[in-house]
């Protein structure tokens, strides 16, 4: 979390506890990566805990190396790839999958430039205002990135049929929003941090979802146009 080494302990443990739970409820494997965000985010705060303890809250401290990078890998190369890949694999509606497809397509090639950029020895963080601040070096101002972050995290489980996939995105743009007003130089790490938090939607979605298909009550378009029952 971008507050402090306990925070971030304590929101580990939360959203790995709700990853944990997520996976218990799959019961499909194309289930599986979306019920998984969660305990990715989870080792993420745990991550970024570590990263606290090392630069021991002081200021003029400035941390590099596998740690950071790892911690930029998942944040800005994992994540633009994954959650498209995750929604579109839950999607059963064609059309729906169609328009995410591009949008996976942007991911993956934003995920493979973020590698190169990620393993990258100027990459480091310091503490800022209180909060970490992540820098990347990259050969352009980081905004440029923010146009395909935002469509590929955000709009791409928005386009889901699946109502907390919906929240999901639209929730996460909220959040990108909300990290760029409170303080911009320290936009990575607030992000992730409510970003986290949001990954607690898919606990909501799972729970959801495992009723309807109790109940019996759920269904999804067949590819031959009409509705058959769900079995995920």
């Amino acid at each position: 979390m971008c507050f402090s080494a306990n925070a971030s302990f304590v929101g580990a443990a939360v959203v790995t506890g709700a990853g944990v739970a997520c996976l218990a409820m799959v019961r499909e494997r194309r289930e599986i990566p979306f019920a998984a965000l969660p305990l990715l985010f989870g080792i993420h705060q745990l991550l970024e805990g570590v990263t606290w303890l090392e630069l021991d809250g002081r200021g003029d401290a400035v941390l590099n190396g596998w740690g950071t990078q790892a911690w930029v890998m998942f944040a800005w190369a994992l994540l633009p790839a994954y959650v498209p890949w995750a929604s579109w694999l839950l999607e059963d509606d064609p059309k729906r999958k169609r328009l995410m497809l591009p949008l996976m397509i942007l991911g993956f090639l934003l995920g493979v430039f973020m590698i190169t950029q990620a393993v990258q020895p100027e990459i480091q963080v310091s503490v800022v205002n209180g909060n970490l601040n992540y820098v990347l070096g990259l050969p352009f101002p980081g905004w440029v990135l923010g146009l395909p972050y935002v469509l590929t995290t955000c709009l791409t489980p928005s386009i889901s049929t699946r109502r907390w996939i919906q929240v999901f995105g639209i929730g996460n743009f909220i959040a990108m929003s909300l990290a760029g007003i409170i303080e911009y130089k320290d936009y990575s790490s607030i992000w992730c941090t409510l970003a986290a938090f949001l990954s607690l939607i898919i606990v909501v979605h799972f729970v959801t979802h495992g009723r309807r298909r109790r109940s019996g009550d759920y269904v999804r378009p067949d590819p031959g146009g009409g509705l058959q029952p769900a079995v995920g």
